[in-house]
């Protein structure tokens, strides 16, 4: 019986044993392509796996995305609330936007030099919470749009320190910056790609001894940089930007456009914001200023690139003295999504969230539907 009791005793020993040596294992980093890596930060736990299939295998050939701006959070039902409360309103956000037939969601995770999810680098969000909550928001919202078929795509703003007021993008502290978030988000969140928008050297005279070109060499350092670092840690992750849709003043503001649609290396995609209507009053004269600018990007890109067009969806009954299309019109988004389906681009961006849902976005809304046949 005594040696009975000596051999349970060392079989429950070794089983301690492996069952601590199988813990010490699972929580190795394994950061290679094709593994999955655990990482943890204080209360949060993440699981990435990089060998993951895209969600939606169609981001490049047919998108049709919206982005969630950080003046949604609160439409969405995002805004302050506890864990219950914003998955539910998380799930409601992304059925809606399945039911519309969208694939892409492109959410605003960096917007102020700040963060939704719990950040080394960054603080907390005010656009989102009040005080930092007890869960992780991130984790939930890319959870939750995977359970709808959704992409998802983290947007940040590179440079934007506090509104009105940028980092250096001359500094390499800036670029180190901005790298230390794109490792933070994609080493710990299954995120499908990184987005960012068109604020890139501010246009308030912040810099305004920075030369054009010196400004294109300095952004496209960091766009370089972070596509490199991007494809190193996952090649199926994607990186774009969406640049604004006057292409001089994009490139004012150091947008490279001509590189970034000639050279590899640079980016996945590009999304002009073109959002304006073909009844724009331009030097006193009628313009169809939507048209022409299309127009001009398809050239500019000569289809070295997948390029989708953002659509000013929050301008749907605007009142406006140059651009009176919106006012006068409802069918305005579906006219210039079958304009750049017919100029050869790979689908649409519409901005924002909320107007989809609410009364200003209504009427275009309806007519969106009736075209993809939305039940």
């Amino acid at each position: 019986m005594f040696v009975d009791f000596k051999k349970q005793i060392k079989d429950s020993f070794k089983i301690v044993m492996m069952m601590v040596l199988v813990c010490l294992f699972v929580a190795l980093p394994t950061k290679v392509v094709g593994a999955t890596e655990t990482t943890q930060n204080d209360d949060y736990s993440y699981s990435v796996n990089y060998n993951r299939k895209p969600v939606n295998p169609k981001t490049l050939t047919d998108m049709r995305g919206v982005w969630v701006a950080f003046v949604d959070y609160k439409n969405m039902g995002l805004y302050n609330k506890s864990e219950y409360v914003f998955r539910a309103n998380a799930r409601k956000m992304y059925a809606q936007m399945k039911k519309d037939k969208i694939n892409t969601v492109f959410f605003h995770v960096c917007p102020c030099n700040d963060a939704i999810y719990p950040s080394e680098y960054l603080k907390w969000s005010k656009y989102m919470f009040t005080k930092a909550p007890s869960y992780d928001p991130l984790k939930i919202l890319i959870e939750e749009a995977h359970n709808y078929g959704l992409s998802f795509h983290a947007w940040l703003n590179p440079y934007r320190k506090k509104m009105g007021v940028s980092f250096n993008p001359g500094k390499e502290s800036s670029v180190d910056r901005i790298l230390d978030i794109v490792n933070e988000i994609i080493d710990n969140y299954e995120v499908d790609g990184i987005h960012m928008d068109d604020y890139f050297y501010p246009s308030n005279g912040q810099f305004k001894k920075v030369s054009m070109k010196k400004r294109k060499a300095n952004v496209n350092n960091m766009i370089r940089q972070v596509y490199q670092t991007i494809k190193e840690t996952n090649p199926k992750l994607l990186f774009g930007i969406s640049p604004a849709g006057t292409v001089t003043y994009a490139e004012s503001i150091g947008c490279d456009l001509e590189t970034w649609f000639a050279e590899d290396g640079y980016v996945d995609y590009v999304i002009p914001q073109i959002y304006w209507s073909d009844k724009y009053i331009l030097n006193g004269k009628k313009t169809k200023l939507y048209t022409e600018r299309l127009k001009q990007w398809k050239e500019l890109n000569n289809g070295r690139k997948p390029m989708m067009i953002g659509l000013a969806l929050y301008r749907a009954g605007m009142k406006d003295s140059l651009d009176k299309g919106w006012k006068k019109k409802n069918n305005i988004i579906v006219t210039q999504i079958k304009k750049e389906k017919a100029a050869g681009c790979q689908g649409f961006v519409l901005f924002s969230s909320s107007y989809m849902t609410n009364k200003a976005g209504k009427k275009e809304m309806k007519n969106y539907r009736r075209y993809f046949k939305v039940k």
